[in-house]
């Protein structure tokens, strides 16, 4: 009996060793990737709030990327990773929890996409609002955040890289189909597009901002995207984010002729009224494990 129990315990701890090994390789390598964009991106947001104090009327959109939840593990991979996967691009379980709380406790307006969609269309932003989204879909979003939205009653928005699905994306395990179907059958949530396979970079840039890839092959991309939504979930996508926050100004113009309402960025900003095409560039904060309080000051005041 003790040897079997010792024999689980050296497999535990080999299992762990091995997670950690692979969070790290996989972390050196986008690391490695991203050094250069990293060092242009500030997601302290810091004086946001009181640079922002004369604006009364708005709409904050959150961006959100990883929800993990603390062990061991995670931590060890955090300390010695560069990985922005675990690093700004992740909020902890407990964390975000915090942070839905705070937002429900306070009775800020989370709005689904449609009203969001709504609003801005019509310049009707009356008061200050929250919107939700969510990046790239991996599985800690219906493990670890999903169950938790929906006891609140929080809508919130997924945008899938549809060439991806099930994937493992720089150490990122990504949603399955079936993951993702569950996910587009609740009332709380929509589903929007991510790219294909248009998800990487090529010389420390997004590929979809340089010039080596075709207007034709960008286009066939995003067609793949949004037919493979339509017969995997049966539904009709209205919204896309952009991987990396780059726009690209030729997909941007055929999307919003063929039937996107919202496309969305990964910069800093408030979306209020009478701020033309704003739906064709939407910006959005990185939320991460230590700027929500920046957010939440502009939001109670």
């Amino acid at each position: 009996m003790m040897k079997r129990y010792r024999l689980i315990i050296l497999l535990f701890i080999l299992v762990m060793l091995f997670i950690s090994f692979m969070m790290i390789y996989f972390g050196v390598q986008q690391g490695n990737k991203q050094q250069q964009i990293e060092r242009k991106v500030d997601y302290t947001y810091k004086n946001f709030a009181k640079t922002n104090s004369n604006i009364k009327d708005g709409v904050l959109v959150l961006a959100y990327h990883r929800i993990l939840k603390k062990n061991a593990a995670v931590e060890f991979a955090q300390d010695v990773s560069k990985n922005p996967q675990l690093q700004q691009y992740n909020v902890d379980q407990t964390t975000f929890m915090h942070q839905m709380k705070w937002l429900k406790s306070h009775h800020i307006s989370v709005w689904s996409m449609d009203e969001f969609i709504k609003h801005s269309h019509e310049n009707t932003i009356s008061g200050k609002h929250v919107v939700l989204t969510f990046d790239d879909i991996d599985t800690t979003l219906p493990r670890n955040a999903a169950p938790m939205l929906y006891d609140l009653r929080l809508p919130f928005t997924i945008f899938v890289i549809t060439g991806r699905v099930g994937s493992n994306l720089d150490g990122e395990q990504l949603a399955t189909w079936q993951e993702i179907s569950k996910l587009s059958n609740h009332p709380e949530v929509t589903v929007g597009l991510h790219t294909n396979d248009l998800h990487y970079q090529e010389d420390n840039k997004p590929i979809l901002s340089t010039t080596s890839i075709s207007k034709k092959s960008i286009i066939s991309d995003y067609k793949k995207s949004y037919n493979k939504i339509k017969n995997q979930l049966g539904i009709t996508p209205t919204v896309f984010a952009y991987p990396y926050g780059s726009q690209n100004v030729t997909l941007t113009q055929y999307m919003y002729r063929h039937g996107m309402q919202g496309i969305f960025l990964l910069e800093p900003g408030i979306v209020s009224n009478d701020l033309p095409n704003i739906l064709q560039g939407v910006p959005r904060f990185v939320v991460t494990n230590t700027n929500f309080d920046e957010l939440q000051s502009w939001l109670k005041k």
